[in-house]
């Protein structure tokens, strides 16, 4: 017959409610590090994009100096530039795709892209669907004059002949202007800059970066002068749902000025610093 001595007995329970508290503390250190865990994950969370390891920027591929096809039919421009820059500071491959303007708002808010870094202004009505980010750039219309002139601003105008892209605001603009005793308006910029070259016309308003380089690429004895008329801006649309890519980009933007990324890239296509 056993005898089961009293103080064993207390032994074993006291062992059996050390270990049975041993493993619930284990198992609340193992609850509580996974509760901070994902808690901290989601603090933390990096920005997605629509596919892995890759940035995709649109444009519409039609706005010379900022996004265009050259001659062999490659995409270039400011705006892909920078698309690039941004994508080098986020850890991802850049991949420009273009399409119709009209349609870029709608492709963003269906994640057919990341963002759009196609030269596009926060409208109101654009802000209804997609957030924006810091501007990327600011421009403006400007008035552009022959080397020789001695036009320094719109208010040097007097019974002169302004010449402008039919159907623009800056055609509207030059018709509410002293001075001006005609306009002539022209299909392509380009070729208003041409006539104003030949001594045709007196001035053209044009966008002022625009105008900068088309008169580069043509070799125009041209200069543009005075102020910024119409002051427009462009920043980069990014889906709602991300505001993470947003802030992403913001920062990007920030270090790329910092570290002389985006003067350079500014100064290939426009001749000056932008930023």
């Amino acid at each position: 017959m056993n005898i089961r001595h009293p103080h064993a007995s207390i032994g074993r329970r006291i062992a059996a409610a050390t270990i049975v508290a041993g493993l619930f503390l284990s198992v609340s250190a193992c609850s509580t590090s996974a509760a901070d865990e994902p808690t901290k994950s989601v603090a933390e969370a990096a920005f997605t994009t629509v596919e892995p390891g890759k940035f995709i920027c649109a444009m519409s591929g039609e706005y010379r100096p900022f996004n265009f096809f050259d001659e062999s039919n490659t995409l270039v421009g400011f705006d892909v530039d920078i698309c690039g820059a941004i994508a080098n500071e986020l850890g991802l491959e850049a991949e420009p795709v273009t399409g119709a303007f009209t349609t870029l708002v709608a492709g963003l808010a269906s994640n057919r892209f990341d963002a759009i870094i196609g030269s596009m202004t926060a409208t109101d009505e654009r802000k209804e669907t997609v957030d924006f980010t810091e501007n990327y750039y600011e421009t403006g219309a400007s008035l552009f004059v022959r080397n020789d002139a001695t036009i320094n601003s719109v208010a040097d105008l007097s019974d002169s002949t302004l010449g402008v892209a039919l159907g623009t605001t800056f055609e509207t603009y030059a018709r509410t202007l002293d001075g001006v005793a005609d306009i002539t308006t022209y299909q392509a910029t380009v070729d208003a800059l041409r006539d104003l070259a030949a001594g045709r016309v007196d001035g053209v308003i044009a966008q002022g970066f625009i105008g900068k380089f088309l008169a580069k690429s043509a070799n125009l004895e041209i200069k543009s002068v005075g102020d910024v008329l119409l002051p427009d801006t462009a920043a980069i649309p990014v889906n709602q749902d991300n505001p993470e890519l947003r802030k992403a980009i913001d920062e990007a933007l920030v270090s790329i000025r910092e570290d002389g990324t985006y003067a350079k890239i500014s100064i290939e296509w426009f001749d000056e610093d932008i930023s």
